[in-house]
């Protein structure tokens, strides 16, 4: 059997250095990928909730006309409504819904 052609100290030091390369690379990937996730955080959008959109909640005005006529002289006249009055009922509500949209890592919007 031939001896090794390296002493134990030479040995040593090739360990050592195999080690510190593994770490800086351990290191470096670490430090890599804290900053990619702090610059994706940053230029992230947030996530809104857009109302969608609500139609004036206009009704017509009312033409009802109650008035009334007094149908006896003196002191005891009786008030009765016209023939004519007409009454409009108010236009019901319009119903809204919440529209959420959200934004895909690629940039996409998309609303439901």
């Amino acid at each position: 059997m031939t001896p090794h052609p390296r002493t134990p100290q030479q040995r040593d030091r090739r360990f050592a250095r195999v080690r510190r390369l593994t770490q800086t690379i351990l290191i470096g990937s670490g430090l890599a990928s804290g900053l990619f996730i702090g610059y994706a955080k940053a230029t992230a959008k947030p996530l809104t909730t857009v109302p969608a959109p609500v139609s004036a909640l206009t009704t017509p005005p009312s033409s009802s006309s109650n008035t009334a006529s007094p149908t006896g002289t003196g002191s005891n006249s009786v008030s009765t409504p016209s023939a004519s009055s007409t009454h409009t009922a108010p236009a019901p509500a319009p119903v809204t819904t919440t529209t959420v949209c959200y934004s895909t890592p690629s940039g996409t919007t998309v609303c439901n």
